[in-house]
């Protein structure tokens, strides 16, 4: 599963800096006709005056709110005040690649029974935004979101994106002015799909990771994601890096976990381990209750209480 995403790795350790790098996975399917590159479908953002900046949750960033639509049964609303309100019956549609696998599956182990939540998890291995001749995800998204009709869309993915993209008037590489102009319009696509269907959108941003290079290009990719969503409303973007990295701000794969030292990313340096997938769905629930101001805690709270 995860063996496309390794290879594109280690084309990027093998070139100096951060260069165009297709994980195997991706580079299978390139031969697939491309006769109609993608071409993002932007719908137009609300013309009316926005009415409230949101900063309820520090190091999350959320655009100016100018409609809360995921209230009601839900209970999910933005910058609510008073009490947290209960959940009440919530379907949150959470997709993304191997890495929002791992956020996935850490999520169907932290939500509680009788949390008024209802999670599908729809990730699909070593796809991204940048090749859409391999995957669609505007398109999967679309058949989602009629599907399930989620009240909020949970993002992680971006681990198979360091690579160059066909455009209509040629490729681009990573991560070229030009390259990151249009894979952030291919990120807002994907947003106010979401949000054009009623849905709120908690856009998980990449960790940091093991590999310098690689983890140069995280950097880049995050600081999209949270421009997307920094003039989208109902669009909030919260960073997992700090989370992740010990005190001296670099990569490190074990830590304490609730007084124990565990292991909490994968030898390659790029995934979560079991452990850090409960760490990562523990604070995507706080996240979410913070946020969405309403009465939600992870079933077995994992937390790094100090790193080795």
């Amino acid at each position: 599963m995860r063996t496309a995403l390794l290879g594109g790795l280690l084309a990027l350790v093998m070139t100096a800096g951060i260069v165009q790098a297709m994980p195997p996975a991706v580079q299978a399917n390139k031969s697939q006709s491309q006769t109609a590159p993608y071409t993002p479908v932007i719908p137009p953002r609300p013309t009316s005056a926005p009415t409230l900046a949101l900063t309820p949750v520090p190091g999350a960033v959320t655009g100016f709110v100018s409609q809360a639509h995921a209230a009601g049964s839900c209970g999910f609303a933005l910058l609510s005040k008073g009490p947290a309100a209960p959940v009440g019956q919530c379907t949150v549609l959470e997709i993304g690649d191997s890495l929002g696998n791992d956020l996935g599956w850490g999520l169907q182990r932290e939500v509680a029974a009788g949390s008024g939540i209802t999670l599908v998890q729809a990730d699909t291995s070593s796809t991204g935004l940048a090749n859409s001749a391999f995957y669609d995800w505007p398109a999967v998204l679309a058949a989602d979101l009629k599907k399930y009709h989620p009240q909020l869309v949970l993002i992680s993915l971006g681990g198979n994106d360091e690579q160059g993209m066909d455009l209509p008037g040629g490729p681009v590489q990573f991560p070229s002015a030009a390259w990151q102009t249009a894979y952030l319009a291919r990120v807002t696509g994907l947003v106010n799909e979401a949000v054009s269907s009623g849905a709120y959108v908690l856009w998980v941003g990449m960790p940091i990771m093991g590999p310098p290079s690689y983890n140069q290009g995280m950097q880049i990719l995050d600081s999209l994601y949270q421009e997307s969503v920094s003039s989208e409303p109902n669009a909030t973007f919260v960073s997992t890096w700090s989370l992740f990295s010990n005190p001296q701000g670099a990569f490190q794969s074990t830590a304490v976990v609730n007084g124990q030292s565990q292991t909490v990313r994968e030898p390659d340096g790029i995934h979560y381990s079991y452990a850090g997938e409960n760490v990562l769905a523990t604070y995507v629930l706080q996240e979410m209750a913070l946020i969405y101001h309403v009465q939600l805690s992870p079933q077995n709270p994992a937390q790094i209480t100090s790193w080795q």
